[in-house]
């Protein structure tokens, strides 16, 4: 059916289709087509994207200069992954010529995926920062044969050092603890000694040190490699601040150090050799260490992307609770909490006489979850009430969760915390599904 102008009622609108190429590098191959929409009766113009209206810009002075109609606009470009669960907004103003149809962009743009970090942050966006670093130093560091030069190095010993940092912090940030500095080898000594034994076991299993091991040789371990780029030289500098300010006046270095205003060779920088392999040891261990990981070692079904639908389930990751021998109870905020923020009795009431094992509440769409054993009751999936409090029951359905309450879970069920049982509880089904 065709499009009718608005405001003439019944005038139709005659449809043409406008390619719009960009001056600007990055993107000059790509073409943006938008369909627009005029009125021959009233010479109304409407686009598909009313965020790319055309707005006139005012050329008073600047007759002689031989500019047409120039227009300004606001570009909205759009990718969608492979899978279209990830959308990247790119967004920036531009100005162009009629006629000419080439956006040049104005001022910086702005980019955003949706990606929401609270108060928690988000470790696991931390090692996926940390994994493409590393991939990125693999393509930037030379190979094949030795480099030109120190500068030609940096950039790929500046992505590298960053990628560790960042895989060590997400280690801390998952456990709750504060990071500390850029020290590589101090963050890797606050990391939860599995975690480091783990990493270390990986290490010590890869090619080079099997290699060196199989010669009778010692290999290196992880803290003396770490070590090696926390200071370089004469403990003034480290590689964290090389790979950025290497070239600046040693007079930066601190005035306690020997070799403040020293005229340096600095031939103490790093060349990666075993760094790598910690890295990827490290990524490794971090996915082992997952809670969907060590849930599912414990015959969990847990599942990303998948969940039962519906707007009182939240998360990433879809949940079978009887999967684990447990009962999830979700209680919405209008059956826990009043307005003021504080719990109601009756709530209050539940989690007093039937503590459970663990609550998530963070980021549930105001949802509480209450985490029970199975015990002697045997209830079904839905809407009811327990002990007079509305709420949903899910056992055998995936309720929804976030990585970092799977990782609490599993904390929990590895450490044998009491889960106590709905033996005693009624549940009381309602007609509400």
């Amino acid at each position: 059916m065709n499009r009718v102008c608005d405001r003439c009622n019944d005038t139709e609108l005659i449809a043409t289709t406008k390619a719009f190429r960009f001056g600007l590098g990055l993107l000059n191959n790509l073409v943006k087509k938008e369909r627009e929409y005029l009125c021959p009766s009233c010479g109304q113009r409407i686009t598909d994207d009313p965020l790319a209206s055309d707005m006139p810009v005012d050329n008073t002075g600047n007759s002689n200069t031989g500019i047409g109609d120039v227009r300004r606009r606001r570009v909205w470009l759009t990718n969608m992954s492979a899978d279209g669960k990830d959308i990247m907004d790119v967004q920036f103003p531009a100005a162009y010529e009629t006629g000419r149809d080439i956006l040049f962009p104005t001022f910086e743009g702005n980019a955003q995926d949706g990606t929401v970090i609270d108060r928690h942050g988000d470790p696991d966006l931390m090692l996926e920062f940390a994994e493409q670093y590393l991939k990125l130093y693999k393509e930037t560091m030379p190979a094949g044969r030795l480099p030109n030069s120190l500068v030609e190095i940096m950039p790929a010993l500046h992505l590298l050092v960053t990628a560790a940092e960042l895989g060590f912090k997400a280690f801390l940030t998952r456990d709750g603890k504060e990071p500390s500095g850029h020290s590589l080898q101090r963050l890797y000594e606050e990391l939860d000694p599995a975690h480091r034994d783990w990493i270390d076991a990986r290490f010590s299993a890869s090619y080079l040190n099997a290699g060196l091991t199989a010669l009778g040789v010692e290999p290196p371990t992880v803290q003396a490699i770490l070590t090696r780029y926390d200071s370089t030289y004469g403990g003034g500098s480290g590689v964290y601040m090389d790979s950025r300010y290497y070239a600046e006046p040693t007079t930066r270095f601190r005035r306690a150090d020997s070799l403040h205003g020293a005229s340096l060779v600095k031939s103490n920088t790093p060349y990666p050799i075993f760094l790598p392999e910690i890295l990827s040891a490290q990524i490794n261990a971090y996915r082992f260490f997952s809670g969907h990981e060590r849930l599912r070692r414990r015959g969990g079904d847990v599942r990303h992307g998948v969940r039962e639908p519906g707007s009182d389930n939240h998360g990433d990751w879809g949940m079978v609770p009887s999967s684990l021998g447990l009962i999830v109870v979700s209680v919405p905020q209008p059956a826990g909490i009043n307005a003021e923020g504080e719990d109601l009795a009756s709530f209050e009431k539940l989690l007093t006489e039937h503590p459970p094992g663990m609550c998530a509440d963070w980021m549930y769409g105001g949802n509480t979850l209450l985490f029970y054993g199975v015990g002697e009751q045997n209830p079904t999936d839905g809407h009811g009430t327990l002990n007079g409090v509305r709420c949903r029951v899910w056992r055998r359905r995936r309720v929804g969760m976030h990585a970092r309450d799977l990782y609490l879970l599993a904390d929990r069920l590895e450490n044998s915390v009491p889960f106590g049982s709905l033996s005693n509880v009624r549940i009381v089904r309602n007609a509400e599904q």
